[in-house]
């Protein structure tokens, strides 16, 4: 059966919740401590999968994402600008909550540009060729692929994948960071399920600490 491993980064100093959280966008930040914690675990939990090779969004914070997942299967890194999130310009390391009333305008029109930036629908054409691409490459595979991209990233999939309609695609992630969507081809059609989340009593840090969902655009 083919299949695609989706992987969001682990958590940066940006994706903090609450008052203080800030736009990642393109800005090219490392995953703080805990999700550095956070991509070991996820990669011990896809150890038994057979994984020939990951592609990842060139930013620091998925590089080490698919660094960590490398260092258990051993597959080789393809990185490609074309899995990176939104480029929202001007707006990336603001607080988001200062620039919610901007956020929602620029999903409303999907071809106006973010100041210094991408429009939604360049964003989205970009993101859909390259996973397109990359499910060829999983379905002539004899074992899996993966790519490590960003919760925008997440969001928009499922509308990719079943031809539906981009401006109806939600604002909150599908997805905590370092979580997994296992992408599968049943008969002539991608479907998508959630990887169980690792086991809170074998992870390093106190399971209370973990971020629920978090904002679109990391």
């Amino acid at each position: 059966m083919a299949k695609l491993i989706l992987i969001r980064h682990g958590r940066t100093e940006l994706n903090r919740p609450g008052k203080e959280e800030r736009l990642r966008a393109w800005r090219d930040i490392p995953l703080d401590s805990y999700g550095l914690q956070e991509a070991e675990d996820t990669a011990r939990q896809l150890a038994g999968e057979p994984i020939g090779v990951i592609y990842c969004s060139d930013l620091l914070r998925a590089r080490q994402t698919a660094e960590a997942v490398q260092r258990v299967c051993g597959a080789r890194i393809v990185h490609t600008s074309h899995l990176r999130p939104w480029n929202l310009g001007e707006l990336a390391g603001q607080l988001v909550h200062d620039i919610i009333p901007i956020l929602k305008r620029l999903n409303e029109r999907l071809s106006e540009k973010a100041p210094g930036g991408e429009s939604f629908d360049e964003f989205y054409e970009r993101y859909s060729r390259q996973i397109f691409e990359i499910l060829e490459v999983a379905e002539r595979s004899s074992g899996c692929v993966a790519a490590v991209t960003h919760g925008r990233n997440f969001m928009a999939l499922p509308t990719i994948l079943e031809n539906g309609d981009r401006a109806h695609i939600p604002v909150m992630s599908p997805v905590t960071t370092a979580g997994v969507f296992m992408v599968e081809k049943r008969g002539d059609r991608w479907s998508i399920t959630n990887h169980p989340a690792p086991d809170p009593a074998q992870a390093t840090l106190p399971p209370d600490l973990a971020p629920t969902f978090v904002p679109s655009n990391s």
